[in-house]
């Protein structure tokens, strides 16, 4: 499956396959034709996909490659969903992106600095409702659907989100997707102006721009029984694809926030590439649903980088599987000499 050579006239190109293909960075493109090995197109469509569409196909990539790393085998022989796994007791996933609402800015406009958002509250609202939203809309297709497979019916179904609604969509990090689920929020603003403790609140709604209210805690919901977890990462972008490249450009730095297992600042890496690491699955979270009527194992995904959320019946406890260090926030940019323009600065 050969994705990088354009197969659509220029203009059909997504702006981020255009970007990338014109810095045509063979180190970079070896990491994504990595994740893309094994990988099956069943509909002779991905291809024109990926170069047109881009954010859908690239999360798919990525969510493959993890599934891989951990050691699952998936069968392509079923049209759908997305991935059918065989491998353990087995289970179906269905990958899924929250892109930005109609008439706001999309995940690739570009960035400025006066444009970085001055509320963190308003900046997780917008999140939350993109994807609340794409939650529904596999809701409706699983109902549709999905449950009336064979292959569906009686296993664990799990959805891989991630969040790519807006040009700084990463810096919502865990917050939106933990409220959609959990109903589970931290308000980081007035943490940020009255100090004290960093802790969560409930939160059982959020309100739309028309003034109506969404509900949240999908988990407490019976219509969301069949869903047996989310896996989301905010971190998987294509900064991670040049993370993990062997690019030797000695002018890519990296700035990641990683978890204080001891205290509310998180560790702050600055690093130039040479000196800087990051696997695969760094950055991957796993949250299981407790009112799931088929619930997945949690030794699924269990692995020294992910994060997990679960509660246990035995110990009557909510559950975390986390390290120190774990990643939550990375960005990537790479210092252009001065003889070069700056527009072929690139940001991941």
């Amino acid at each position: 499956m050969d994705l990088f050579t354009p197969i659509v006239s220029e203009t059909a190109q997504h702006p981020n396959f255009r970007t990338i293909t014109k810095h045509n960075n063979q180190f970079n493109f070896d990491v994504v034709n990595e994740w893309a090995s094994g990988f099956q197109d069943r509909d002779g469509k991905f291809v024109k996909e990926f170069q047109t569409t881009f954010d859908s196909s690239f999360w798919e990539l990525y969510v493959f490659a993890a599934l891989k790393q951990l050691g699952m085998e998936v069968d392509f022989s079923v049209p759908s969903p997305d991935f059918s796994v065989t491998t353990g007791g087995g289970m179906n996933l269905e990958a899924t992106v929250a892109l930005h609402a109609q008439g706001a800015p999309p995940e690739h406009s570009e960035r400025r600095v006066e444009e970085i958002p001055r509320d963190l509250n308003e900046l997780n609202r917008q999140t939350m409702l993109r994807i609340r939203n794409s939650i529904d809309t596999k809701h409706k297709k699983h109902s549709n659907l999905y449950a009336s497979l064979d292959h569906v019916r009686d296993r664990p179904f799990v959805l891989a989100i991630t969040a790519f609604d807006g040009p700084y969509a990463r810096l919502s990090c865990q917050r939106a997707i933990e409220a959609v689920l959990y109903g589970y929020y931290v308000d980081e603003e007035r943490f940020l102006r009255e100090g004290g403790a960093l802790q969560g609140q409930r939160l059982t709604s959020v309100r739309k721009n028309n003034l109506s209210d969404v509900a949240l805690a999908v988990f407490g919901r019976a219509e969301f029984a069949w869903l047996s977890a989310v896996i989301f990462s905010s971190c998987a972008s294509w900064g991670k694809v040049r993370a993990l490249s062997s690019d030797p450009n000695p002018n890519i730095f990296f700035e990641a926030l990683r978890l204080n297992a001891n205290g509310v600042m998180p560790h702050l890496v600055r690093a130039r590439k040479s000196e800087y690491s990051e696997s695969l699955l760094d950055g991957l979270r796993v949250y299981h649903n407790p009112s799931a009527t088929h619930k997945l194992d949690t030794k699924t995904f269990r692995h020294h980088d992910v994060f997990q959320s679960y509660f246990s019946e035995i110990d009557g406890e909510w559950m975390h599987d986390q390290r120190d260090g774990l990643l939550q926030y990375r960005s990537v940019i790479t210092g252009i000499p001065q003889q070069q323009s700056s527009a072929d600065a690139a940001n991941g």
